[in-house]
Order: structure tokens, then C-alpha cells, then sequence
């Protein structure tokens, strides 16, 4: 008996599945929509009505989808009932064929046909030969995009409560991961059905590639939920954002906004100008640190962009890096990041303190200002030298904050700013353990001046229009660094102070070389650091200078004003290399003279300061 290709128990297997991904996404509905519910409470604004219409969306899909799983179990039980009433027809077919061929055989040797008497018969109709034709399987199901940002929603502001976003996304990703199950028993068995049950016709079946699709949808609208709920977060969760801002904060990708704010090759001015197109402002921080991390982490080191965006940036990234690090294993970063954020809390009275870099760097370069640099009228740099990292970042922000106290002592004005720069990696110390020499080479100066050139460059195209009077304190071997930095043309401040300095490459001849109006030196007397009972001094700055031959900036044919750090009797002597020492003895302490001529220096009062007798420019 010939058969037809058709498994009835693959056919059984696929009306199963189908019927229990019909009844998993009818059982969802409830579930759903009391998330949706409780996601809608205070969540107002154009993204509250996305949110909406996206949950009407998915809502009617799944109905969609629901009743195309029920048409598929419909059509193969169909198919399957088809199958058997074949089968029943071959079947009676089948013995009628035996039957009519036994009665040929019998009336072939029954004697009385020799008599021309017919073989008696009963009446046994032929069934039929016309075969059953099955229904055709078609079931089909395309799920609708859902629109998530843009569309002109830029001219107003929304607000949510983030928690019962990501609980909506918690639970619609639970009821998600139950009808991804379904239909993965779906397409198994569906294939497996296709694959043993030729005989069955099959039409247009877009059922699977739609369910997948709205799937996917949903997860879309999860991680958006998502995005949303984490943009409101780190906005700190109260209040509202624009929705410009939210439009770039939980886009899929980076934005092309910011993609061509961060492009490789532009200027500052050129950010600047970009920058000011997205419209944030000072009053509405919130709305900046409401972007992605990795946005922030590029906007808050990209020379041209305002200050203030700069410092709201990089705390939300120093935030999230901190967090990262306490659960790592390095405790090079973790110090690193706490100096840093130890500094941002050590502000004094009325001098804010911004964290206008945080480099992606391992441990990161950083700068803490002093001050408001998009208002200051007076912008120092201060460059620090050997042995200088982002570990050290009070200390040096702490001896910012003395010369900026002290240029508001001098002039009578508080209008003035310090950067605290560490925005390069100086030469380590070199002692017994570590005998890294490189304080002799110029390497790291010439890598670092880049980057003080762009500091500079950026503060020119962020003012431009208001340029304060600008002028770079530069310590050791930062003055290394600053010489390399100030010898070209495309860049210019108005002062150049060195303190303690490592020397000056040969590659500059003298102070005219330098793209600077006024240039300072102070150096205190020589001290041997392995002779504890010699005449204290700087230990260290001398050896920079003769072991690297670098030239001294002090020295007379060099053509910078040289001031008095060791005995100018208004205030006390350096007896160290450091700017910010145990006794107040360093460079940058507060109650020494080179506190006080470094003030005067970088506030446009250099013929004001106390110099050096022939004695001391002896030393």
C-alpha cells in the first residue's frame, strides 16, 4: 500500500507548541500592562506619549502574533485531518484493488465460463482515485518598528521616575525571555514538521522571521526604557531634561552630534562652535549628565567645550570610575581616583574647584581648577614636575589654591583662576629602587607639551571674545615641559614663570624664543640631598639641570627676570625642591617670598618683585 509523507506526530508536536505560545502571550497581557501602569506614573513630556505608543504597539502585536500561533495549530490540524482522510481513501483503495483482483482471478478458472455463464458478483463500487488535497499552511506576521528617538521632540522636557521604568523593563524582559521559549519550541517544531511532512503545501510563512522581529522590538524598548531610566539617574533623578537631551542620551549609537563634535581634526573653535548648537547651560546641568558615560568621558577632555560642562562631565565619569575600581584589582587606579575626587572636595571658601580633565588614562591625567575659568579675568597653569600623578592631586591642587589665594591678596581681586594641571606624565623620581633617569632626557616633555598647547588652545576658543591675561607656573621639570610648549608661534600667554626649574632644552636659545611677553625664574640655593648637615635648599632642580645639560633659567644670558625665592625678608626662604612641604618651606607655601613673587608674576605685576642679591645669583 503506497503512503503519503506525514508525520502526524510532528504534526502534533507543532499544533502543541503553537497552542502554548497562543496562550503564553494572551497570559502576558495583564502583566504587562500593569508595568506599563506603573512605569506611566509621573512620567510626563513627549517621551511619556513614545513610552505610551509603544506599549499600545506591542500590546496589539502580540494579539497579532497570538492569533497567527492560533491559525497555525487551526491550519495544521487541518492538514492533519486532510492526512488521515487520504490515508483512509489509499487505504479503501487499496483493498478494493485486492478484491477486484481476486474476483479476476476467480472468474479465470471457474468452470462455468466454458459454458459462457458469468461469475455471480455483489456490488463493491470503486472508492475513490482522485487524491485529498491539503489545505494549504500560510500564516504570516510582520511586527511594527517602534520609534523610539528624534521626531522633533527637542523643543520641550520630560520627566520620569526612573525606578518604575526599570521595573517595567524587568518585568516586560521576564514575559520576554517566556515568549522567546515559545517560540523557539515554535521553530523547532515547525521545522521538524516541514522536514517530515512533504505532502502537507505550504504557503507564505513569514510567522517565525515577524515573532523574532517582535522580539526584538521588545528588547528594543526594554534597553531604551533602560537608557532613559539611567539618563534621569545620573541626572541625579529629580526634575526634568529636555528632550534634545534625552534624544541624544539614549540613542542606540552615539549620536551624530557627538560624533562630529569628538571627529579627530578639530579645533577648539571648531568644538566650540559645535558645542554651542546643542544648547546646554550652566542652569541645566542636569541635562548634560544625563548623557552616556562614554559621551561624558569624551566631552569632559574636549579642548574648546566650556568649563562647567567640562567639570559636570568628568564627575559623573570620575563617579562611575570610582565605583568600577573599588570592585577591581588596581590599586594604582583606585589611589589615583581618590586623590582625585579628594581634591574636588577640598574647595576653600569661595573658590569652586572643577575637574576639567579625567584622561581614560590607567592611572587618568587630570586637572583641577580654582576658580571659574569661563569668568576668570587672571588663568594660571600650573605645571608640576618629576614624580608629579594623578595620586598627587591635592597636593597639587592644594598649592594652586595658595598662589590663587595669594594673586587675590596681591591685586585686591577675586577674579582670578588656577588649573592645577596634570594633564602630562612627568619622569618619575629616580631613587634606589626605581633608577628611571629619564628626568635627564626630554621625552616626557616633549610628549607632554602637546597637550599643554591644547590646554591653552582651548581656553583661547572657549573665552574668545573675553581673553583673560594668561600665564603659566611651571615647577622642575614642568618647565621643561612649558619651554617645549611655548617655543612655537600658534600659541601664546602673557607670562611664563619658572620655579625650581630641571632646565630649558638647548633647542631653546633664551627668553625672546618663548611665545610669552614676560618671562620669570626663581631658583633657591643649591643643597646636596646626602649632606643632611649642609645649608638647606633645592636638592634636586641643579642635578636636573647639569645631569641633563638643559640650560638654567636664572642664569643671566638667558634674558628671564629672575626674582628672589631664598631671603627677600617680607617673607620666608625656600629650603626644598617641593612647591608644598611639612614646614611650609616649598615654593608654592603660603608665607614664602616665592609665594609671593610667583603672585606678582602671574598678575601682571612682575616689576613689582623682590630680586636676588649678586650673592645669591651666585649660588
Amino acid at each position: 500500500m503506497s503512503d503519503i509523507e506525514f508525520d502526524d506526530g510532528a504534526a502534533k508536536r507543532l499544533i502543541a507548541a503553537a497552542d502554548a505560545g497562543d496562550d503564553r502571550l494572551r497570559g502576558q497581557g495583564g502583566t504587562r500592562a500593569a508595568a506599563a501602569e506603573d512605569a506611566l506614573w509621573n512620567f510626563e513630556g513627549a517621551y511619556s506619549q513614545r513610552f505610551l505608543e509603544a506599549v499600545q504597539v506591542e500590546a496589539a502585536d502580540r494579539a497579532r502574533l497570538a492569533r497567527q500561533l492560533a491559525s497555525l495549530s487551526d491550519q495544521v490540524s487541518a492538514v492533519a485531518a486532510a492526512a488521515v482522510r487520504e490515508r483512509e481513501r489509499l487505504a479503501d483503495l487499496a483493498s478494493w484493488n485486492q478484491r477486484e483482483q481476486h474476483r479476476q482471478d476467480a472468474a479465470a478458472t471457474d468452470p462455468l465460463r466454458a459454458l459462457g455463464i458469468p461469475p455471480s458478483t455483489f456490488p463493491d463500487p470503486r472508492p475513490s482515485t482522485t487524491p485529498v488535497v491539503p489545505p494549504e499552511v500560510s500564516v504570516s506576521f510582520t511586527a511594527r518598528q517602534r520609534e523610539r528617538t528624534g521626531t522633533g521632540t527637542s523643543g520641550g522636557r520630560s520627566s520620569a521616575v526612573p525606578e518604575n521604568l526599570r521595573r517595567f523593563a524587568q518585568t516586560t524582559r521576564a514575559s520576554d525571555r517566556a515568549a522567546s521559549t515559545a517560540v523557539g519550541d515554535v521553530r523547532r517544531a515547525w521545522h521538524a514538521f516541514v522536514g517530515s511532512c512533504g505532502w502537507a503545501r505550504i504557503g507564505s510563512t513569514t510567522l517565525l522571521s515577524g515573532a523574532e522581529a517582535y522580539l526584538r522590538e521588545n528588547d528594543g524598548d526594554a534597553a531604551w526604557t533602560e537608557r532613559v531610566a539611567a539618563a534621569f539617574e545620573r541626572a541625579g533623578s529629580a526634575g526634568s531634561l529636555s528632550n534634545a537631551t534625552l534624544d541624544v542620551a539614549v540613542s542606540d549609537d552615539v549620536p551624530a552630534a557627538v560624533q562630529r563634535l569628538t571627529a579627530d581634526g578639530l579645533t577648539p573653535t571648531e568644538v566650540n562652535a559645535l558645542w554651542n548648537a546643542f544648547g546646554f547651560s550652566p542652569e541645566r546641568r542636569s541635562d548634560l549628565e544625563s548623557l552616556p558615560v562614554t559621551a561624558l568621558a569624551a566631552l569632559g577632555n574636549l579642548e574648546g567645550v566650556p568649563y562647567w560642562a567640562r567639570d559636570t562631565a568628568n564627575r559623573v565619569v570620575l563617579r562611575e570610575r570610582l565605583a568600577a575600581a573599588r570592585t577591581g584589582d588596581d590599586p594604582v587606579e583606585l589611589a589615583a581616583l581618590q586623590n582625585i575626587d579628594k581634591a574636588l572636595r577640598g574647595a576653600v571658601d569661595d573658590w569652586p574647584r572643577s575637574l576639567t580633565t579625567l584622561s581614560a588614562d590607567v592611572p587618568p591625567l587630570a586637572a583641577v581648577s580654582i576658580g571659574d575659568l569661563d569668568t576668570a579675568a587672571n588663568v594660571t597653569w600650573t605645571v608640576p614636575g618629576m614624580g608629579t600623578t594623578s595620586a598627587d592631586t591635592v597636593g597639587w591642587a592644594n598649592a594652586s589654591q595658595n598662589l590663587a589665594e595669594q594673586q587675590a591678596r596681591t591685586t585686591g581681586r577675586t577674579d582670578n583662576a588656577v588649573l592645577a594641571w596634570i594633564g602630562y606624565a612627568p619622569p618619575p623620581v629616580p631613587d634606589a629602587e626605581n633608577r628611571d633617569l629619564g628626568v635627564l632626557g626630554n621625552r616626557s616633555a616633549t610628549e607632554g607639551a602637546p597637550h599643554l598647547v591644547d590646554s591653552i588652545h582651548g581656553l583661547d576658543a572657549v573665552r574668545a571674545g573675553d581673553v583673560p591675561h594668561t600665564n603659566v607656573v611651571a615647577h622642575s621639570y614642568g618647565s621643561t615641559t612649558a619651554a617645549i610648549a611655548l617655543d612655537r608661534e600658534d600659541v601664546h600667554v602673557d607670562t611664563l614663570t619658572t620655579i625650581g626649574s630641571a632646565g630649558i632644552p638647548g633647542s631653546v636659545r633664551d627668553a625672546g624664543d618663548l611665545s610669552a611677553d614676560h618671562v620669570y625664574a626663581g631658583q633657591a640655593r643649591k643643597a646636596y640631598p646626602w649632606d643632611d648637615d649642609g645649608p638647606r635648599g633645592d636638592q634636586w632642580a641643579w642635578l636636573g639641570r647639569e645631569g641633563s645639560r638643559r640650560k638654567d633659567p636664572t642664569d643671566a644670558d638667558f634674558g628671564a627676570t629672575v626674582f628672589e625665592v631664598d631671603d627677600g625678608g617680607s617673607g620666608n626662604p625656600v629650603l626644598d625642591h617641593g612647591v608644598h612641604t611639612k614646614d611650609d618651606r616649598g615654593y608654592l607655601d603660603k608665607g614664602t617670598e616665592s609665594l609671593k613673587n610667583v603672585a606678582r608674576t602671574s598678575t601682571g605685576q612682575g616689576d613689582r618683585v623682590s630680586r636676588p642679591t649678586e650673592e645669591e645669583e651666585a649660588w
